[in-house]
């Protein structure tokens, strides 16, 4: 039988203690590849599940490196960013390795004469013809579409690779790096609790989940990229509409088209500052819909509709099982809804691949009965 999205979400602890355990040698010739070139900063070139992925761990590495952390979709990087670029570390991320318009900016990249690496999923892939340097970021085997295991293996070997790169640069000291280690490794043990957890709140409700017109994820900071995955993926799965929005940004404008329908999570990062107000919009939404729902351990919300956790890591780090809690949501949905089966008309503009988004074919399972 063929695995399916939840049996990848329940590897990711094994494969991402492996990451952490020899991050060293699986970065290595990354952390060489930055300080040969003499890079001031990183540049990530992704889409998708990739460009969430790095959007949930750049502000771990903001924080841990104090440089700049540019992220960009590759469409927009090659058409209207390229002219600006500085002296950065250009980092393509493409799971499969044939994204096309990672590919086509990569290609860019190096016409100017630019180092290019590109982190991917596989070795077998044509990243590997352009980038002058392509490392495997270790997921293993994952041959759903809609990847999980990939997404949360990516932010962690990226977590990863700014510690050993810290290390390299003298701006991580041993007692820090070892504590960041040991917090990496602490998420691996509470992502089975998130997962149960998950599977308890939305048993518990699940009417509430199974019928929204609209799901709407807020949250700011590192759980914004933990919110624009949970979109992507209920959006792609389920094929309901879903928005990811900033959750203070989401009340100037984006909330009037909100209707009792609504199905709303909210992703606490649980710091001392956005945390507070993003409970208070999570409690006042209440008076719009009853689906209201929150990743916190903030007991002002009804517990019977929050996903928490009796242990808990920084908001930096926690991405790594919250990017769990809508990864099981999106799966949950689907299997109980459309069962990741599209409207006729979507199978129709795949079949006709007009605007192909791959450079190869069946590198995933047919999830989506398009054939």
């Amino acid at each position: 039988m063929e695995k399916t999205m939840l049996d990848y979400i329940k590897e990711t602890p094994e494969c991402l203690d492996r990451i952490i355990d020899r991050s060293y040698e699986h970065t290595k010739d990354l952390v060489d590849f930055y300080l040969k070139n003499d890079c001031d900063g990183i540049v990530l070139i992704a889409s998708g599940s990739s460009y969430n992925g790095c959007l949930s761990v750049r502000h771990f590495i903001r924080h841990i490196l104090g440089i700049d952390v540019a992220l960009y979709t590759p469409f927009s990087f090659l058409h209207h960013e390229l002219p600006f670029i500085g002296n950065g570390l250009f980092l393509g991320v493409s799971q499969s390795g044939c994204s096309t318009n990672t590919l086509e900016a990569l290609k860019a990249l190096k016409e100017k004469g630019r180092p290019v690496a590109c982190l991917t999923g596989r070795d077998d892939c044509d990243a590997r013809q352009i980038a002058d340097l392509n490392v495997n970021w270790q997921v293993g085997e994952e041959k759903v579409g809609f990847v999980t295991k990939g997404v949360s293996s990516l932010a962690c070997f990226l977590m990863c690779f700014t510690l050993e790169l810290g290390k390299a640069l003298g701006s991580v000291s041993e007692n820090k790096y070892i504590h960041a280690k040991e917090q990496l490794k602490k998420t691996q043990q509470i992502q089975p609790l998130m997962l149960r957890k998950t599977e308890e709140v939305f048993e518990r409700n699940k009417e509430l989940f199974l019928s929204p017109k609209r799901v709407i994820l807020l949250s700011s900071g590192p759980g914004f990229g933990v919110a624009s995955e949970g979109a992507l993926k209920i959006a792609e799965t389920s094929c309901i509409d879903a928005f990811a929005y900033e959750a203070e940004e989401f009340l100037h404008g984006p909330i009037y088209p909100s209707s009792e329908d609504d199905l709303f999570i909210i992703i606490d990062n649980s710091d001392a500052s956005s945390s507070s107000r993003m409970i208070d919009i999570a409690l006042a939404l209440q008076d719009i819909s009853p689906r209201v729902f929150v990743l916190s351990n903030d007991e002002r919300f009804p517990e019977e509709k929050r996903f928490s956790l009796p242990e808990t890591t920084c908001q930096y780090t926690s991405v790594l099982y919250k990017l769990t809690c809508v990864q099981t949501l999106s799966y949950l949905m689907t299997m109980h809804s459309n069962r990741f089966e599209p409207r006729e008309c979507v199978k129709t503009f795949k079949r006709a691949n007009k605007v192909a988004s791959k450079s190869r074919e069946g590198l995933y399972l047919d999830l989506q009965k398009i054939e």
